[in-house]
């Protein structure tokens, strides 16, 4: 796995081979202590007893217009219309070992109207970073499994905290891609507003 630091951009060195897949990866664990005292202090405060993170890419044309948002919550897209952007489906609890979410983007003759990728999550049920267990996010090669970056969730800086801004991948001068991690927590927002906010990461 790759280190880098915020801010600085490195070519992606995908595997060429195939559709060149690469994905993003969403973990975290269930909240399995979730007793009949802590459903009541959830409906009480407005929240859900299960911890529902969602994995999101906000796609972007050159001129930083937002395209469209493949993602997993309800009403929106689980596959862009090319068909090379795809979410492989809602978690609403973290059951499961691996990735409880991914978002896989075949870079081979993606379509050059789209030329960034922003990686984000968001928290869903009220929650903040700091009540999810063991959340995190990579990014890798999709036919080695290599990782290019990976974050963990749970650092006290994002504790009260509910969304993520990842990374950013985008085209390079030449054919191909550049990676750059943002790792910025912030308050989740309708999909509108953060699409607009995320602009300012662009390349």
């Amino acid at each position: 796995m790759s280190k880098f630091e915020k801010g600085a951009p490195f070519r992606l060195n995908v595997t060429q081979k195939a559709s060149w897949r690469i994905f993003a990866g969403l973990g975290w664990d269930p909240n399995e202590a979730a007793g009949l005292v802590d459903k009541a202090k959830a409906l009480i405060g407005g929240k859900s007893v299960e911890h529902d993170l969602d994995l999101s890419c906000y796609i972007y044309d050159a001129d930083k217009r937002h395209i469209n948002t493949v993602t997993s919550s309800p009403g929106h897209m689980h596959i862009d219309q090319t068909g090379k952007i795809y979410h492989s489906g809602d978690n609403v609890a973290g059951v499961g070992d691996g990735d409880d979410e991914q978002i896989s983007v075949e870079l081979k003759d993606l379509d050059p109207v789209i030329h960034s990728l922003l990686f984000a999550v968001s928290i869903k049920s009220g929650h903040v970073f700091g009540e999810i267990k063991m959340p995190e996010i990579h990014l890798s090669d999709g036919y080695t499994g290599r990782r290019f970056l990976h974050a963990p969730l749970d650092k006290p800086e994002y504790a009260s905290q509910s969304s993520f801004v990842f990374a950013c991948l985008y085209r390079g001068e030449d054919e191909g891609w550049m990676l750059r991690f943002i790792g910025e927590a912030g308050v989740m927002g309708k999909d509108a507003e953060m699409a607009q906010r995320f602009k300012s990461y662009l390349d």
